[in-house]
């Protein structure tokens, strides 16, 4: 097998894979709404710039006073106007400071308090408190971080016949959820490209590989792969690899979404670079202000697990909730993952159905195997659907994989359905994937003996806590 598969990192050629990967849906907010401007579609473009303006986007905040001072799809309000010009001039937006200065109304007692209320809805401290992550930089956090997601027996991922074949070359930027015992389990592809060429590789790759692990902790780690046919090891003296990552910064720091995506993915996808993940929740923040459905996800994440950050449930909803709603696969699912927490109640489950069902309709795999999992063993019969489940797993897992959650799930669904000795036979099949990746047997074998005892088993079949 090539050595670059065991790469460490990433070279340029993922790099660039990525770019292509994240850019169209980073600038879909900020270019639909420039490009609806340009065509003279004023309604849409005030609307999206008002959505980006809302959440802290200075060039969204000027493009929204210029609308209201001309208006441009919305009836001329010079208050408004000023009131949007003067908080893009307080994030920082030069042209904005000019704009406010030709505005400038006639500031009446009435006028004064309406910019009032506009300012502590929307400005930089009220955003602060009700909307942005305090961060902070945990270096100790970090390196400990680091080293129990650190690689201790390593399992190279197989580059697909067909893909050699034609010659593709792409790569993968992968999270997985690690058990104290440094077993990976739910390994999932957040970005891919090309898209599902990759994937299972990877996949099974983190399934068979074993990592430091951390005592008594559950925790979440993202890795990148490459999948390259040159025979070039990786090195961080590379000029190609450190000048793109130059490039990108540059572009980043000028405002580009797209890089300031990709600079996040680089320093917490590349340990090497040894920085702090707080560093890469800046730049998705940034992001994630611009309409990037992906950052979104992101910061939603880092607030919910305190990620980089001071913990903010309250916070965290509200991104994830952004980002699902703008169908963020991620994110739904996310969403379900938190309903579903401790011992839910009918209405949670539901909800978290709702947004599985979302998550697997676009064709998400975390999504199907999700929606599988809650309809094969979910706590409540008038939920369950031991039929769709069947489908769902066999969707998410056809082709063959080394995971036993597609027998755990087909398991749960036959016994569901009154079928205990195709249940007993399915999580047979479990169990003995789960002791070939040296998983801890005890809940399977639970599951196994509820079967044999014509017993139907409710609860989390993906829980790993």
């Amino acid at each position: 097998m090539n050595e670059t598969l065991r790469s460490r990192a990433v070279r340029r050629s993922i790099l660039l894979a990525l770019v292509a990967a994240v850019s169209g849906t980073v600038q879909a907010d900020v270019f639909t709404a420039q490009t609806a401007y340009n065509k003279g579609d004023f309604e849409q473009a005030f609307k999206e710039f008002k959505e980006l303006a809302e959440l802290g986007q200075p060039t969204a905040q000027y493009d929204l006073a210029v609308m209201y001072a001309r208006g441009a799809g919305v009836q001329p309000n010079e208050l408004y106007a000023y009131a949007w010009a003067s908080i893009a001039a307080d994030n920082g937006f030069d042209a904005a400071r000019e704009l406010q200065g030709k505005l400038r109304p006639d500031l009446s007692p009435a006028s004064r308090q309406r910019i009032s209320e506009i300012r502590d809805r929307f400005g930089p401290k009220a955003l602060e408190e009700r909307l942005l992550p305090k961060i902070q930089a945990d270096a100790t956090a970090a390196a400990q971080e680091r080293q129990s997601c650190r690689t201790t027996r390593d399992r190279s991922p197989e580059f697909p016949a067909s893909a050699w074949q034609q010659g593709l070359e792409g790569g993968v930027y992968a999270e997985y959820t690690l058990l104290a015992d440094g077993t990976a389990r739910d390994p999932r592809v957040l970005y891919a490209r090309p898209e599902g060429v990759f994937d299972s590789s990877v996949r099974e790759s983190l399934l068979h590989s074993r990592f430091a692990g951390s005592e008594g902790k559950t925790i979440v780690c993202t890795k990148y792969y490459e999948f390259t046919k040159k025979n070039e090891g990786f090195r961080m003296a590379d000029p190609t690899l450190a000048g793109y990552m130059e490039k990108v910064h540059s572009e980043a720091t000028a405002g580009r979404a797209d890089s300031q995506l990709l600079y996040g993915l680089m320093i917490s996808g590349l340990p090497q670079l040894q920085r702090p993940r707080s560093e890469a929740l800046s730049w998705f923040l940034h992001a994630a202000q611009s309409g990037s459905a992906i950052a979104q996800y992101q910061v939603g994440h880092s607030l919910l697990t305190g990620w980089g950050c001071q913990r903010d449930e309250g916070k965290g909803l509200l991104w994830m909730h952004l980002a699902a709603d703008h169908d963020q696969p991620n994110a739904q699912v996310a969403l379900a993952e938190y309903a579903l927490r401790g011992t839910p109640d009918e209405e949670k489950v539901r909800e978290a159905k709702g947004w599985l069902d979302r998550a697997a309709a676009s064709g998400n795999r975390e999504g199907k195997i999700r929606l599988a999992a809650l309809l094969a063993a979910a706590p409540y019969a008038d939920v369950r659907d031991p039929s769709r489940a069947r489908s769902l797993s066999d969707d998410a897992f056809a082709g063959g994989t080394d995971d036993p959650t597609g027998f755990e799930i087909r398991a749960a669904a036959a016994a569901s359905a009154g079928d205990f000795d195709a249940a007993a036979t399915e999580e047979g099949k479990a169990l003995e994937q789960a002791s070939r990746l040296g998983w801890n047997l005890a809940p399977l074998k639970d599951r196994l003996a509820h079967y044999q005892a014509h017993q139907p088993w409710s609860g989390d079949l993906l829980g790993v806590g």
